[in-house]
C-alpha cells in the first residue's frame, strides 16, 4: 500500500470515529493539515497520521510496531500549535485511532505496539482528554 493510500484510508477512519463522536469532519489536505472538526462553536485542526505495522528494516509484518511521524518540512521540524490542534494517530490494521492535543506530541516520531488498541475505550478517552487540554487552552 503507498502512503498516499495509507494516508486517505487513515483520513476516512479519523473523520468516522469524530463524526461518531459527534463531530462534523471534513477533510481538507490542501489546507497544511487533513481534517477540520467542528462543533457549536468549536472548530479545531487535525493532523492524521496513518500507519501500518513497521518493522526496523521497513517490511511490514502483524508483530512488528506502528509508527506515526510528526516532523514538518525538509529539516523534519517539531509542529506546533500553529500547524494544527490535535493529532489523529490511526492504525490501519485495527482500523482504530488515538487522539493527541499538540501539547503532548513530545517526540517526532511515536512508536507504540499495536497492543494500545485492544483498549476498546481508547478512542473515547483519547478523544475526549484531548478535547479537555484543547478548551483549556481556549478558556
Amino acid at each position: 500500500m503507498s502512503a498516499i493510500v495509507t494516508g486517505r484510508i487513515g483520513e476516512y477512519i479519523a473523520a468516522a470515529v469524530c463524526e461518531m463522536h459527534g463531530w462534523k469532519t471534513a477533510i481538507s489536505p490542501a489546507a497544511g493539515f487533513d481534517m477540520i472538526a467542528t462543533r457549536a462553536s468549536k472548530i479545531y485542526r487535525v493532523q492524521v497520521k496513518a500507519s501500518s505495522f513497521h518493522t526496523p528494516d521497513g517490511s511490514r509484518y502483524k508483530t512488528g510496531k506502528l509508527q506515526w511521524h510528526f516532523g514538518i518540512g525538509g529539516a523534519k521540524r517539531w509542529p506546533t500549535i500553529d500547524d494544527y490542534d490535535f493529532a489523529a494517530c490511526v492504525s490501519i490494521p485495527h482500523r482504530k485511532c488515538i487522539f493527541m492535543p499538540i501539547e503532548e506530541i513530545t517526540t517526532i516520531t511515536l512508536s507504540r505496539s499495536g497492543d494500545i488498541f485492544d483498549d476498546h475505550e481508547l478512542e473515547s478517552s483519547s478523544l475526549h482528554k484531548t478535547l479537555e487540554i484543547l478548551n483549556d487552552r481556549t478558556s
